[in-house]
């Protein structure tokens, strides 16, 4: 399981030519806002135990799409921190955590076939439908201390544990790091439009996907 190519690659990595569509926000997009009740989030916690914790903002940024989206890093030098997911009203979310500097950029887009950047390696992935998700601006050298987001395969809410997902994310599944980018592999129970974008403070790539 490792760095599998997405017809995007780079996801940090890959540009395709008979690939999909690619989409470029806006710089002025609207902002769709749904509020909800309290979610429970599953969060690849460091002590070992689940917890229940809101999955950022109860909001979603942009629009809904099946379309592949690109954008690049700027000056990013960052370390992975945590991976959650929640289920809201009207959406379900994954949100990757980083610290360090700079701002991540992203390649994502649907996968009929999950396969490791560079090896080409098949990854198994959880659910009928495969979202590859390449995070760039995140340096090989720079490793998280935490074993459980290193490694590759399932992303767990700790070691042992049960699987990062919620709603109709089937899991969330670590595809390996190559030069600067990270993959990874987010499984749903079909193809449904999704919105991809990074925020701040901390720094975090959300991956929504609409119910």
């Amino acid at each position: 399981m490792l760095l599998a190519s997405l017809a995007l690659t780079a996801c940090s990595q890959t540009a395709t030519t008979d690939g999909p569509t690619v989409t470029e926000p806006a710089e002025t997009t609207a902002v769709s806002t749904t509020s909800v009740a309290a979610p429970t989030t599953v969060s690849a916690s460091a002590s070992g135990n689940s917890t229940v914790r809101f999955a950022d903002d109860m909001e979603t940024q942009g629009a809904f799409s099946t379309e592949e989206v690109r954008i690049p890093p700027q000056g990013g030098e960052l370390v992975i921190q945590d991976v959650r997911a929640g289920t809201h009203d009207g959406f379900d979310r994954v949100v990757f955590e980083f610290s360090g500097s700079g701002k991540p950029g992203f390649i994502a887009g649907y996968s009929p076939e999950p396969r490791q950047q560079a090896s080409g390696n098949e990854v198994e992935v959880p659910g009928q439908a495969y979202l590859e998700l390449i995070i760039q601006g995140t340096p090989m050298g720079q490793m998280s201390e935490r074993e459980d987001l290193v490694g590759v395969g399932p992303v767990r809410v700790a070691p042992g544990g049960g699987l990062v997902g919620a709603g109709n994310v089937a899991g969330v599944v670590h595809g390996g790091m190559f030069e600067a980018d990270t993959q990874y592999f987010i499984g749903v129970d079909s193809a449904r439009p999704f919105n991809v974008y990074a925020l701040e403070n901390p720094t975090r790539v959300v991956v929504d996907f609409q119910r």
